[in-house]
């Protein structure tokens, strides 16, 4: 077996790196350096790692860190979103509260990365020093998202009624109904019903359209409130009683919202929205 020095093991990640090359996977450090034992190719994978030039956010999976990320050693997952999915064979679009927060809305917290994904579920992991946290689609439509700009390329993001919808959908993942309006309250500063948005409120079940319709109305957003009615309305969508807080119970003595069918039996804070 050759021999082959930490050196060799760095020159080999810059000049991927300048050829804009900044992912590898084991299947490719094998390649590189087959010529020595799995036993040393492992140790060499450590040694990067601790030394702070790469960086694994999966199994097998490597990321070379960009000279400025190179002092913590942690790189965003916005970085290698993208080329991890595609690594994983996934569909795949970043979510929620870090979708909302990347339409200027909710102020997400950094340490947080929302994705959904399609196929079998994925666990959630601390990755680079921020929480990965992955939630299943069976069916994703890239027709709903945008490409967001990266420093590596781009990724998928939920388009803000999307984000809405699925900040509606997933109330209970992401703080609950007070924090959606919160968000909601920023978030509908850029959302524009136009031609799909008929074909993406199709994908949810009409309660949470529902859902939404009376969140909106509640945060004063009457206009907006009053198009999205019209858009149900128009394709015979059918309104049914449904609980605001779809995980608590029901009460016959609840108010409930003439318009949008909604049971209220949740109270919602926007004293400080």
């Amino acid at each position: 077996m050759a021999r082959v020095d930490n050196n060799d093991y760095i020159d080999w990640l810059n000049q991927r790196a300048m050829r804009g090359r900044s992912f590898f996977t084991k299947d490719d450090f094998e390649g590189a350096f087959g010529n020595i034992t799995g036993g040393s190719r492992a140790v060499a994978l450590s040694r990067l790692v601790e030394g702070r030039w790469i960086v694994s956010p999966w199994q097998n999976f490597y990321v070379i860190v960009p000279i400025q990320y190179k002092l913590k050693g942690e790189v965003p997952p916005s970085y290698y979103i993208d080329e991890l999915m595609q690594f994983l064979g996934r569909k795949y679009y970043v979510s929620l509260l870090t979708a909302a927060g990347l339409h200027g809305a909710g102020h997400q917290r950094a340490m947080s990365f929302f994705v959904t994904v399609d196929g079998a579920p994925l666990r959630n992991a601390v990755r680079s020093g921020t929480k990965l946290l992955m939630f299943q689609k069976k069916d994703i439509d890239l027709r709903f998202t945008k490409e967001a700009r990266t420093e590596s390329g781009y990724m998928n993001v939920s388009s803000p009624l999307m984000t809405a919808l699925d900040l509606v959908q997933d109330e209970r993942k992401v703080g609950g109904l007070s924090r959606v309006a919160e968000v909601l309250y920023e978030l509908m500063e850029v959302v524009k019903f136009d031609d799909q948005s008929l074909s993406l409120m199709k994908c949810y079940p009409p309660a949470i359209i529902q859902r939404l319709g009376y969140i909106l109305t509640l945060l004063e957003y009457e206009s907006m409130a009053d198009e999205l009615y019209e858009l149900c309305k128009g394709c015979g969508m059918k309104f049914r009683r449904t609980a605001l807080k779809a995980s608590k119970p029901t009460e016959v003595s609840m108010g409930v919202d003439d318009r949008w069918k909604v049971i209220i039996n949740q109270e919602i804070d926007i004293d400080e929205i």
